[in-house]
């Protein structure tokens, strides 16, 4: 082997260890979890698409709804859980970090806190650690997630179980850490996630990119997904910039530059006139560097997030003289995803459902315009518009 080719090796190999192994760069695993648009368009089957769609979807719902209406069982849900994990990984194997974060998570019990000033059982926020520890992540986080998307997924309804309860814990954790850290609730601001694509990857992106504004979006309904506030951390440390240079042939450094987003507060208090009993929270983007073991990264993590896909540029930063993909993107921190509101009942479900998705698609639709306005995009910004005015009317129907 030449001294070139090894040097590439070696150079592919530390990237890969330290970038694609993490959770900040890895895209591999993470794009079986996407919903691109409303026509797929990643060449990768996506957990929304190909032929098994409404299985997938059917199972995933009822193991959600499953674990929600026996959360009563929790010991047994716990039982089946750490029986799941101890088939993923060895809980002797002497990994400092199993070892440290995994049985705080198995042996807790977790409540959604409420506004009764409850105090949660488990206040060491296990799940959260778990998921920011490098074995947690890589061995637990990424396989369960991937539970989502498998094909016989109605013949692996435990797991898929274990999977669902899993990430509820995360959740539970996630709320109960902002209820009781205000300074960290409503989090709004720019973040950013970069990831190193290859050719494929890169045109899958620049064909969504080249969608109709309504199909111009992606979305991660059942996965977490990590991003920075530190630039610099995003573009060297996951995108690889300072690794090999800005990039290859058949590898190409990527940014999501992502803009979180609060509902607009007159939005906010139409929904909790209209359903006060339903709980609106903002776990869709947490910051958790203060509980990470790489509290250096300015680590945020997004929940479940729904990606509007403003634009696909080259943008040249300090320091980095090639140009480098940059990605604009709009997502909103609001989430309802909270027991209550199962408690509202079927019908009344639907109809808070409905209006909240009819509020968020208003005023996603008027930050995006703003932004197609900056970035000089006009025939963007009327579709948004029109997208606006679309929701607008839905809106006006259901007050009727």
């Amino acid at each position: 082997m030449d001294s070139e080719l090894r040097q590439q090796r070696f150079i592919q190999d530390d990237y890969l260890e330290s970038a694609y192994a993490h959770r900040f760069g890895d895209w591999n695993s993470m794009q079986f979890l996407c919903k691109f648009g409303k026509d797929g368009s990643s060449r990768s089957q996506t957990f929304y698409n190909g032929e098994t769609v409404s299985t997938r979807m059917t199972a995933v719902r009822q193991a959600i709804v499953y674990v929600r209406e026996n959360w009563r069982d929790y010991p047994s849900l716990m039982a089946d859980l750490r029986s799941y994990i101890l088939e993923l990984t060895d809980l002797s194997s002497g990994e400092p970090d199993i070892s440290h974060h995994l049985p705080p998570v198995l042996s807790s019990y977790k409540v959604w806190n409420s506004h009764l000033n409850t105090v949660p059982d488990d206040e060491n926020l296990s799940a959260i650690r778990l998921y920011t520890s490098k074995v947690g992540y890589d061995q637990i986080f990424r396989i369960i997630n991937q539970a989502f998307r498998m094909d016989d997924l109605t013949e692996q309804e435990k797991r898929l179980r274990c999977a669902v309860f899993l990430i509820e814990l995360l959740n539970i954790d996630l709320f109960n850490y902002t209820f009781r850290e205000p300074r960290i609730q409503n989090i709004q601001g720019t973040v950013y996630r970069g990831v190193v694509f290859s050719e494929d990857q890169l045109q899958d992106f620049k064909k969504l990119a080249a969608q109709p504004v309504s199909d111009r979006y992606w979305a991660i309904p059942l996965a977490m997904m990590s991003a920075s506030t530190n630039k610099e951390v995003a573009l060297k440390e996951f995108a690889g910039v300072n690794v090999g240079g800005a990039g290859t042939a058949t590898r190409h450094p990527f940014l999501w530059r992502i803009h979180i987003i609060e509902l607009n507060p007159k939005y906010l208090r139409i929904y909790q006139d209209r359903f006060p009993s339903s709980v609106v929270s903002t776990i869709c983007a947490v910051p958790i560097s203060e509980l990470s073991d790489f509290a250096s990264e300015d680590e945020v993590l997004l929940r479940g997030p729904f990606f509007q896909l403003v634009c696909l540029q080259e943008e040249t930063f300090e320091g980095h003289e090639t140009p480098i993909h940059v990605m604009e993107l709009v997502m909103l921190n609001a989430n309802r995803d909270h027991p209550s509101t199962m408690a509202l009942g079927e019908e009344e479900g639907e109809k808070a459902r409905q209006l909240f998705a009819c509020l968020v698609g208003m005023w996603r639709a008027e930050v995006c315009k703003q932004l197609a306005v900056l970035y000089n995009l006009g025939d963007d910004a009327e579709e948004y518009d029109k997208i606006y005015q679309g929701e607008h009317a839905k809106f006006t129907r259901m007050l009727n």
